[in-house]
Order: C-alpha cells, then sequence, then structure tokens
C-alpha cells in the first residue's frame, strides 16, 4: 500500500502551462524570437533559470547572466498579469479522498514559493503536508533530488511514494527517485508519456483508478 502522493503542479494540480507559455512567447516576441509552445512543453518541468537558458541558447541570443535573470523576472509578471490559471478538475476531489484514507501529501514543482502561494488557494495549500519548490534544491528535474527532497520531508521511503506528473522530464524524475509515476494528458500526448506507470486523461481518471495505484507493489 503506498503511503503518500507527490504531486508536479502546473499541468497536474493547477490549469497553469497556457498561460506560463503565452508569458514566455511574449518576452521572447520582445527580443524578436518566435519561441513555440512545443519547446517550452518538452522542457516542462525543468527549473526556471534553465529554460529561460535553454530558449536562449536555442535562439542564438548573447545575453549574459544579468539579462536571463531580467528575462525571468519579466515573464513572471506577465504571467501574473495574464493567468486566470484554475484548479484542475477533479483536484478538490482527490485531495479530499486521499486525506480520507490517510495518506500523506507533497507538492513537487519548480515554481517559486512566492508565486505557488500566490496561484493556490489557501485552504488548499494547507492540505499539503510538504512542498519542494525551484529555491529548494540546487538541481531540478529530470535529476531524482526534487522528489527525494519531498520523500525525505515526509519520512516516507521513496517506494511507498507515488510521483503525479504531465511531462516527460517529470517521470524521468520521478522513476529516478525510485517512485512510480502516474502522467496526466493534460499538455502532452500518450505516446509522450509512455515510460510513466499509468496513462490517465485527468485527475478525475486518476481518482477513479485510485486503488489500482495506491495498492500496486
Amino acid at each position: 500500500m503506498k503511503e503518500a502522493v507527490l504531486f508536479d503542479l502546473d499541468g497536474v494540480l493547477l490549469d497553469s502551462m497556457p498561460y506560463h507559455c503565452k508569458a514566455w512567447q511574449q518576452v521572447f516576441a520582445r527580443l524578436g524570437v518566435d519561441v513555440q509552445p512545443e519547446e517550452i512543453y518538452s522542457r516542462e518541468g525543468t527549473r526556471t533559470a534553465e529554460l529561460a537558458r535553454a530558449l536562449v541558447k536555442n535562439h542564438g541570443l548573447e545575453l549574459d547572466e544579468e539579462a536571463i535573470l531580467h528575462l525571468i523576472d519579466e515573464k513572471s509578471k506577465v504571467y501574473n498579469a495574464i493567468s486566470r490559471a484554475e484548479l484542475m478538475p477533479g483536484a478538490v476531489d482527490l485531495l479530499e479522498e486521499l486525506k480520507r484514507r490517510g495518506l500523506l501529501t507533497a507538492i513537487v514543482t519548480s515554481t517559486f514559493r512566492e508565486n505557488l502561494e500566490k496561484i493556490l488557494p489557501p485552504e488548499f495549500l494547507r492540505q499539503f503536508e510538504a512542498i519542494v519548490t525551484g529555491e529548494d534544491v540546487s538541481i531540478g528535474k529530470p535529476h531524482p533530488r526534487p522528489y527525494l527532497l519531498a520523500a525525505e520531508r515526509l519520512e516516507k521511503e521513496p517506494a511507498r511514494c507515488v510521483a503525479v506528473e504531465n511531462a516527460p522530464l517529470g517521470v524521468k524524475s520521478a522513476h529516478a527517485a525510485g517512485m512510480p509515476c502516474v502522467a496526466i494528458t493534460s499538455t502532452q500526448s500518450a505516446e509522450k508519456l509512455r515510460e510513466a506507470d499509468w496513462i490517465f486523461a485527468d485527475l478525475r481518471e486518476f481518482l477513479d483508478n485510485l486503488n489500482q495505484v495506491l495498492l500496486h507493489e
């Protein structure tokens, strides 16, 4: 029996990825660069600075670290201005059921803690016993460290945890940490998420199949 469920944030608990994508596109458009959505979705889960550096490099821009940090700050401002992200369908019901069963829960995200606290309802956020953000680790997904740190904070063995992701890099991170992984096809196709142990269309389908996941050994 699994004892904890660890959730990615963007595209899993929160319908925020379209707004992140638009924000990146807007700030790079100011530099004359046309960023395609797949460039962002394919790197989803990496830390913000790593994504920014990758986009800068791939488009042949010559920006120093100070300029990249400014770019990240501008992206954050645009995102906060345009975002209308809401909790994913089924998120509240799933958390309630996990709590009813006595499982621990955590959020494992590359998002900054300040932004996390702005975008999630306080009563929803309080249900998580541990939160790992991009500021808590020196290396992000697909490295296992974010998920290992969350397991440490929950005082659970990784094998007793289940990760919930929506991106290939996140699935790799969970597996590298020794955790089975549920994938939600909110931003990526089932084919791109094929390395996950279970693939569901959304959190409601995950809830319908909860026993199958939690009883897996």
